[in-house]
């Protein structure tokens, strides 16, 4: 016997070999299927592929480096802080401790329900707001050095100053440009959103590309330049486990606000062979307009010899057929068979399985059931 429901379409049988039903609830619907029976399966709700603008005003990332002993080459244990270029004393936001960010993030997002962060698909990038010394427009590519001590704008950067026994001395200014971030999952799936938050340690966040400029200075004593002068030099990708979590907040119909907490600590920044360790430490404000529901069809089927004929509106464009011979856990895998085109429908004849089959539709568009 076949029965439509707002699930899809449910082929309920009594098994001919042991003369009895067994029941399998789904939805909190009771469904009887057996053995030999196929159930046709069709999700109520699944993910959407949302973009989510974030807001310059309210984003930013902040990096700290502590003042910290590093053993360089040839000079020895040498204590390596990070301040303003005009500051002997902090390294201020103002000064380059501090970068806006903007762009965009991407998600599946299931609302109320789940977010997973697609890792290399976003658009973060910090701001290049602050003037910092060196000017890679001074570059002089003859002799490999900067020419100058003007400035251009970066997005993170400041002077080193070292302490070397008694004496403490300016060792290089650093700049950090096009500087990009990303974000992730720390486990495949997507992490569970509870009265609208997401909790700590399920995400990720690090830089995915950023570039510095090194303006080293001759050391007193002969102590030489540990520093390089350096142009453009890649760093490395860095990505650590976030211990903090986020926040989805309802603004009306279809409009949602996103508020993703950085924090980061053992970051390790490898500045041209020296090693240095901070953290990270900001936020990501975003909003976006959650996409109209797809208009999902009802699958429906009907038995005949030896052999089942799957059906769905071709109104319904970009869905495809999966299968499973198991919901718990679910194996989802694509029917082969390409669908006829019957009168208005797409149409795939399948031959039953001796065990249960259960069938749903996903939207090719986003890949997503």
């Amino acid at each position: 016997m076949l029965l439509r429901s707002s699930v899809g379409l449910i082929w309920k049988a009594t098994c001919p070999i042991i003369g009895t039903r067994m029941t399998l609830t789904l939805y909190r619907r009771r469904l009887t299927v057996c053995a030999a029976a196929a159930l046709l399966f069709f999700p109520v709700k699944g993910a959407d592929i949302v973009t989510w603008d974030i807001d310059p005003a309210s984003s930013y990332i902040r990096l700290t480096i502590p003042d910290q002993t590093l053993s360089v080459p040839d000079i020895g244990d040498v204590t390596f802080r990070v301040r303003d270029a005009g500051n002997n004393n902090q390294w201020t936001d103002a000064g380059g401790r501090r970068a806006a960010l903007v762009g965009k993030l991407v998600t599946e997002y299931t609302d109320g329900e789940s977010i997973r962060f697609l890792s290399g698909s976003h658009e973060i990038v910090a701001l290049q707001q602050v003037t910092l010394r060196p000017n890679p427009a001074a570059w002089d590519q003859t002799t490999e050095t900067f020419a100058n001590t003007t400035t251009a704008l970066a997005a993170l950067g400041g002077r080193v100053r070292a302490t070397y026994v008694i004496l403490t001395f300016d060792v290089a200014f650093l700049a950090f440009r096009n500087l990009a971030l990303d974000v992730g999952n720390v486990a495949p799936g997507p992490v569970a959103v509870v009265n609208g938050a997401f909790a700590p340690n399920t995400t990720t966040c690090g830089i995915a590309a950023a570039s510095v400029d090194s303006d080293g200075l001759e050391l007193p004593l002969g102590l030489g330049q540990p520093v390089p002068d350096v142009l453009d030099a890649p760093l490395p990708p860095v990505a650590q486990t976030n211990a903090a979590g986020g926040v989805v907040t309802d603004l009306g119909g279809r409009n949602r606000s996103l508020a993703y907490t950085v924090n980061i600590s053992d970051l390790a920044i490898d500045l041209e062979g020296m090693t240095v360790t901070g953290s990270v430490e900001g936020q990501i404000v975003a909003t976006t307009v959650l996409p109209q529901p797809v208009q999902r069809p009802v699958l429906e089927g009907k038995k005949e010899t030896g052999r089942i004929v799957l059906s769905w509106p071709t109104n319904a464009a970009g869905f495809a057929l999966e299968y499973t011979t198991a919901i718990a856990p679910a194996n989802w895998l694509a029917v082969t068979t390409a669908p006829q085109i019957v009168a208005d429908r797409y149409t795939v004849t399948n031959a039953t399985a001796a065990a249960a089959i259960f069938y749903r539709l996903t939207h090719t568009g986003t890949g997503l059931p």
